[in-house]
């Protein structure tokens, strides 16, 4: 009497492992992606509020505020709330010209970040840049 036996051949088991890989080279690099960008939105947010800010200071007084970093613009602009400095992935500082009436706002990435040494700046204008276009 024979016993059918019923299972999953080499080659099926085979076949599984290779679509469940391609499927897995696919997926892992688009997965990096999205956490980086995720990451990113650290300083798209921060540049936007510290643009916000400058503009409320210069309204109010006259000029806009230089910090050449970021425990230097949390004094001078107290609003300007980044989060807990060990968990910033970006660095923060502001530089200003002609007598305090124009600004770039310079975010550089720090070594636990996803951008490490990247800038990423806005002026007073909105002109956003990386890089080369930043101070």
């Amino acid at each position: 009497m024979r016993h059918n036996q019923t299972g999953f051949s080499l080659i099926e088991l085979m076949i599984v492992v290779a679509i469940i890989g391609i499927l897995a080279a696919i997926a892992i690099p688009t997965y990096m992606g999205i956490q980086k960008k995720g990451k990113r939105t650290e300083y798209k947010a921060n540049l936007e509020i510290l643009k916000l800010l400058e503009e409320k200071h210069r309204a109010e007084l006259g000029t806009y505020v230089e910090g050449n970093d970021t425990a230097a613009l949390k004094l001078a602009l107290p609003d300007f709330r980044p989060g807990n400095p060990a968990d910033l992935l970006y660095d923060y500082s502001v530089t200003t010209s002609q007598a305090g009436q124009q600004f770039t706002a310079v975010a550089t990435g720090k070594a636990n970040g996803p951008d490490f040494g990247k800038k990423f700046c806005i002026d007073q204008d909105n002109q956003k840049g990386e890089d080369a276009a930043c101070p």
